[in-house]
C-alpha cells in the first residue's frame, strides 16, 4: 500500500500531535457518541513526510489538523490532475494551508469512515450533513461534515465556531456607502432578493470592483445555524470553476452577525429581464440551455446541486456571442431547511419552478436541477412559465399533477426535439428526466446537428 504525503500545515502546527481527537455526534439519525482516535506526527518544519495510508488514522489527522490549524475547511475529493489520487485540502480564508495526496481507494475509504463517525448515508442521491464535536489538544470546534454525490465520492469538512443561542432577533445594521466591510468598501446598493441583498464593493488594497452579498436577516432569525450553512454551501460552490458561473472570491460576517459573500461584479442583465420584453428567437435559447446546462453539469460532477435556476438566477454577460453565468448556488437548500408551514415562501424557493420533489419536502438533486432548467427554457421560448397562478397552492399543485402544456414560439415553428428536450425536463418524476445533465448537453449539441442539416440554422438566426 503507498504511503500518505502531507505537506506542511504551517507554524501553528509545527508541533507533534497527540492526545487525541474527542468528537461527539450530532448526526441526522443515531444518538451521540463519543470518539478518541491516536493523532500521528506531523514533523516540524512542514517538511513532506510519509505516513502509514490507514483510512482512520488518516480521518483523524485530518479532523485534529483542522482544528489544530484554526482551518476553516477541509476539502476530500479526486485530484483533478493526477488519475486514481485524492486530495486532502485544508484552507483557512479560501488560503491553501496544506495538501494531502493519497490512493483513490484510501481517500473513498476516509470518506466512509467520516460518513460511520456522523451516521450519514453513503448512497444518498443528495447532500447530507452531520455534525462532529472535535477537541483537539486545548482546542475544540463543531466540523459539519458533508457528503456530496457525484461523479466521484467527495465529502466537505467545515470548521464551525460553537453555535451560540441568540436571545432574540437580529438587529440589523445596513450598510451605508463608506462603510467598511473586512477588506472591502461599501459603494452603492445593486439590488435584493428573497435570500440576500447585495451591495457594489472596492477592495480597499487592491480597487477592484465587486458584488457583496449579504444573507437577509429573517433567515439567519429562522435558525442558528442558517449563517454557517449559508458560508459552507457559498464555499462550497465556490471551488467549481466553469466560465459559465459567477466566481466567488471571500467570505465573512457583517458587523450585526449576517454572512456574506464576495463575487465578481457581472455586467449586463439577467434572463428575467431579458424575457420581460417577450419570449427569445430559438437560435438564443438553444446556446443559453446549452452554457446553462455546463454550469450545472460541472457543479453535479462536484456533487453541488443549485435548487434554484430561475432566470432571475442566470445572467447574461455578453450578447455578441452570447455568454450567460449561473449565480446563487445553494441558498433555495439553505431556505428550504428547517421550514414550516408558518412561513411558506421558505418551502417553495421560486414557485414558477421549483420541481415537484421539492414541493413534497424532498432534497434536491441534480434533477431538480433539470426541472427548474426546463421550466426556465420554456418561459424563454414561449415568453411564460409553464404554469401560471394567482393563488400559490394552485400554482405548487400544478406542478405536481398538470400536464406539461405544449411548446409552443410566438417566432414560428420550432425543431421537434427542442421542445423534446424541454418537455422531458419538465417530468413530473425525476425517473422520468434526463439521466444526467451530461445527456441533456448531448440532446442539445444534436438540436444543433439537425438544425444544421435541415437548414434551420439560417432561420434559426434571423
Amino acid at each position: 500500500m503507498r504511503g500518505l504525503v502531507m505537506s506542511g500545515l504551517g507554524a501553528e502546527n509545527e508541533e507533534r500531535m497527540s492526545g487525541g481527537v474527542i468528537a461527539n455526534q450530532h448526526g441526522l439519525h443515531g444518538s451521540p457518541c463519543l470518539w478518541k482516535p491516536t493523532i500521528p506526527a506531523f514533523r516540524k518544519g512542514g517538511m513532506l513526510q510519509k505516513m502509514s495510508a490507514d483510512p482512520l488514522r488518516v480521518a483523524d489527522v485530518a479532523l485534529a489538523a483542522a482544528v489544530r490549524a484554526n482551518a476553516d475547511a477541509v476539502y476530500i475529493e479526486p485530484d483533478a490532475a493526477t488519475d486514481g489520487q485524492y486530495l486532502i485540502t485544508l484552507e483557512r480564508a479560501s488560503a491553501v494551508l496544506s495538501n494531502v495526496s493519497l490512493d483513490a481507494p484510501i481517500g473513498e475509504a476516509v470518506i466512509a469512515r467520516l460518513a460511520f463517525l456522523a451516521d450519514l448515508d453513503l448512497a444518498a442521491s443528495h447532500s447530507t450533513s452531520g455534525v462532529l464535536s472535535v477537541r483537539s489538544g486545548n482546542r475544540d470546534a463543531d466540523v459539519v461534515i458533508t457528503l456530496r454525490p457525484g461523479a466521484s465520492l467527495r465529502a466537505d469538512l467545515m470548521v464551525m465556531p460553537k453555535v451560540r443561542q441568540r436571545s432574540g432577533p437580529i438587529e440589523v445594521v445596513e450598510p451605508r456607502s463608506g462603510d467598511v466591510v473586512g477588506n472591502y468598501r461599501i459603494q452603492e446598493f445593486l439590488g435584493e432578493g428573497g435570500m440576500g441583498t447585495v451591495y457594489g464593493v472596492e477592495h480597499i488594497a487592491l480597487g477592484r470592483n465587486y458584488a457583496l452579498k449579504v444573507l437577509r436577516a429573517r433567515v439567519v432569525d429562522r435558525e442558528d445555524s442558517a449563517s454557517d450553512r449559508f458560508l459552507r454551501e457559498a464555499r462550497t460552490a465556490a471551488r467549481v470553476r466553469h466560465p459559465n458561473i459567477v466566481d466567488v472570491f471571500d467570505f465573512g460576517h457583517m458587523p450585526d452577525g449576517r454572512p456574506y459573500f464576495v463575487m465578481e461584479l457581472l455586467a449586463g442583465e439577467s434572463l428575467a429581464d431579458l424575457v420581460e420584453r417577450g419570449a427569445l428567437q430559438p437560435a438564443e435559447v438553444v446556446a443559453i440551455a446549452r452554457q446553462t446546462a455546463l454550469a450545472l453539469a460541472a457543479a453535479h460532477e462536484r456533487g453541488v446541486t443549485h435548487a434554484d435556476v430561475t432566470p432571475s438566477n442566470i445572467q447574461i454577460t455578453q450578447t455578441d456571442p452570447i455568454h450567460v453565468k449561473l449565480v446563487d448556488f445553494g441558498l433555495a437548500q439553505l431556505a428550504g431547511e428547517g421550514a414550516t408551514d408558518e412561513v411558506p415562501e421558505f418551502v417553495l424557493g421560486t414557485p414558477a419552478y421549483i420541481s415537484p420533489e421539492q414541493l413534497r419536502g424532498l432534497p434536491p438533486t441534480d434533477r431538480s436541477d433539470q426541472y427548474g432548467l426546463g421550466a426556465v427554457l420554456f418561459e424563454l421560448i414561449t415568453g411564460r412559465p409553464p404554469f401560471e397562478h394567482k393563488d400559490l397552492r394552485t400554482l405548487c399543485m400544478m406542478h405536481i399533477g398538470a400536464a406539461v402544456p405544449p411548446v409552443e414560439s410566438p417566432h414560428g415553428p420550432l425543431p421537434p426535439k427542442l421542445a423534446d428536450v424541454i418537455t422531458t425536463c419538465l417530468q413530473k418524476t425525476p425517473q422520468a428526466r434526463f439521466p444526467g445533465m451530461r445527456a441533456l448537453i448531448t440532446a442539445l449539441d444534436e438540436i444543433e446537428r439537425i438544425t444544421d442539416r435541415r437548414g434551420w440554422r439560417r432561420w434559426l438566426s434571423s
